[in-house]
């Protein structure tokens, strides 16, 4: 008896089903890890803004005038 005369060669039509649902799996995975980086980087950026040193506008005139400056009410 011999093996190879009673196995039939695999259908192609199955593997290139196999190939295209492996194919569709891998570009979803692609994308979301693209989706996925651009989130992160807007998530840092917005992070860093948060961080930053923010500008403090004094709300008293400072009691000391340096000579010659004249102050003027606005």
């Amino acid at each position: 008896m011999n093996i190879n005369k009673s196995l039939t060669p695999f259908p192609l039509r199955t593997l290139m089903v196999c190939f295209t649902a492996w194919l569709i799996a891998t570009e979803v995975l692609i994308f979301d890890q693209l989706e996925f980086d651009a989130k992160t980087a807007l998530l840092e950026q917005a992070a860093r803004a948060l961080r930053a040193p923010e500008v403090v506008v004094p709300s008293d005139r400072p009691s000391t005038r340096q000579g010659g400056v004249k102050m003027e009410q606005l």
